[in-house]
C-alpha cells in the first residue's frame, strides 16, 4: 500500500487579512458593509464636532437625508438589474415644480395633486423604461437626457421661477405641506422615508419579483432562458425609481414650503454613491435596499458634518467624491452598465 501524504499550505498573512476582512465586512452586497461604514463615520464626526451626536442634530439629519434616502432605493432597484438612473434628480425636481404649481396656480386639492405627480412619475419611468427595453439604447444615455430634458421641463413650468405659497396674491398654503408635520414628535418625512425603505427590502426579499431582479442583474440571458420577461421587469425598475423620484420631489416641495427649478442638485450622483456604497455593484444581482439607505444615511452624515465645521458647501463635492472611490473599492467587480 502507498500512503499519500498531502501538505497543508500555512494561510499566508495575506488570506488571513482577507479572512478578516469578509468576516467583518460580510461577503459581496452584504449589509455588513454599509453598516460598518455607518459606524466608522459616526464614530469620526462625534469626535470631529460635539454637535454631531445630539438629538437635535439628528433628527435634522435624518429629516435632510430622507430625500436622498427615497430616491436611492429607486435608483437600488435600477442598479440591481445592471442599468444606471442619472434624471433622478430632474425627475425631482419637475415633480416638485408639478405638485407645487397643482395646487398654488391650479387651486387643486392636495391629494389629488400628489397622486397625479406621483402618477407623472410614473409615466416617466415607463417611458425610459421602453426606450431601454424596446429602444435598445443604454440606460446611461437614456437617463442621461431624462436628467437635462426633466431639468428643462421644471424650469418651463413656472418661466424659471421657483414656486411658493407667496408666488400668488393672496397667498396660498401648498396644501400637502402636513407631509413635512410631526406624528409622536418624529417627522412624518423621516416615517415615510423609512416605510419606503421596508417596502423595498420587503419586496427584494420575501417576494419571487425579487429574485427575478436580482436573476436579470446577475445573468440576462440565463433569466430570459428560464422564461423571465426581462424587457418588463427592467421597465418596472423604472418605475420604481420614476415615482420614488417624484415622491421625494413632493416631499422636498412640502419641507421647504417651496420648490426651485435647480433643487436637489447632484443628489443623483448621491444616489448612485449611496447604493454602491450599500454594497450593491454596477454590474448588478446583489445587495439589499437597507444597505442602499445606510450608503445615503452615510453620504447625509457628510453634508451634515460640512455644515457643523463651518466648511465651505463646495467641500461635499470633495467628500462625496472620495465616498464614491471608496464605495467603488468594497463593490468592485466591473462596471457593466446596461
Amino acid at each position: 500500500m502507498s500512503t499519500l501524504a498531502t501538505t497543508v499550505r500555512p494561510a499566508s498573512y495575506g488570506d488571513r487579512l482577507r479572512y478578516t476582512g469578509r468576516v467583518i465586512f460580510g461577503g459581496a452586497g452584504s449589509v455588513k458593509r454599509p453598516i460598518v461604514f455607518l459606524i466608522v463615520t459616526v464614530i469620526i464626526s462625534t469626535f470631529l464636532s460635539h454637535s454631531f451626536f445630539t438629538v437635535a442634530n439628528i433628527k435634522s439629519l435624518l429629516i435632510s437625508s430622507s430625500f436622498l434616502v427615497v430616491i436611492t432605493v429607486g435608483e437600488a432597484f435600477v442598479i440591481l438589474m445592471g442599468m444606471i438612473d442619472l434624471g433622478v434628480e430632474s425627475v425631482l425636481a419637475a415633480s416638485g415644480m408639478l405638485a407645487a404649481f397643482f395646487t398654488i396656480y391650479q387651486r387643486m386639492p392636495a391629494i389629488p395633486a400628489v397622486l397625479l405627480t406621483l402618477l407623472i412619475g410614473v409615466v416617466i419611468g415607463v417611458f425610459v423604461g421602453l426606450l431601454v427595453t424596446k429602444g435598445r439604447i443604454p440606460s446611461f444615455i437614456v437617463t442621461l437626457g431624462s436628467y437635462w430634458g426633466f431639468e428643462g421641463v421644471a424650469l418651463l413650468i413656472n418661466n424659471g421661477s421657483y414656486i411658493s405659497p407667496f408666488s400668488v396674491t393672496p397667498t396660498r398654503a401648498l396644501g400637502f405641506g402636513s407631509i413635512a408635520g410631526s406624528t409622536f414628535g418624529l417627522s412624518r418625512l423621516i416615517l415615510l422615508s423609512f416605510g419606503v425603505v421596508i417596502l423595498g427590502q420587503l419586496l427584494l426579499s420575501v417576494t419571487p419579483l425579487g429574485t427575478w431582479i436580482k436573476s436579470v442583474g446577475s445573468n440576462e440571458t440565463s433569466a430570459r432562458v428560464v422564461g423571465l420577461n426581462t424587457a418588463r421587469l427592467k421597465i418596472l425598475a423604472f418605475v420604481v425609481s420614476g415615482v420614488l423620484a417624484a415622491l421625494a420631489g413632493v416631499m422636498m416641495t412640502a419641507w421647504a414650503q417651496s420648490i426651485y427649478p435647480n433643487s436637489g442638485t447632484g443628489l443623483s450622483l448621491e444616489a448612485i454613491a449611496a447604493v454602491i456604497l450599500g454594497g450593491i455593484p454596477f454590474t448588478g444581482g446583489r445587495g439589499t435596499v437597507v444597505g442602499a439607505a445606510i450608503g445615503a444615511i452615510v453620504i447625509g452624515i457628510v453634508n451634515d458634518l460640512i455644515v457643523l465645521l463651518g466648511l465651505p458647501a463646495l467641500w461635499e463635492y470633495i467628500f462625496v467624491a472620495l465616498v464614491l472611490v471608496v464605495a467603488g473599492l468594497q463593490a468592485r467587480g466591473g462596471v457593466n452598465v446596461k
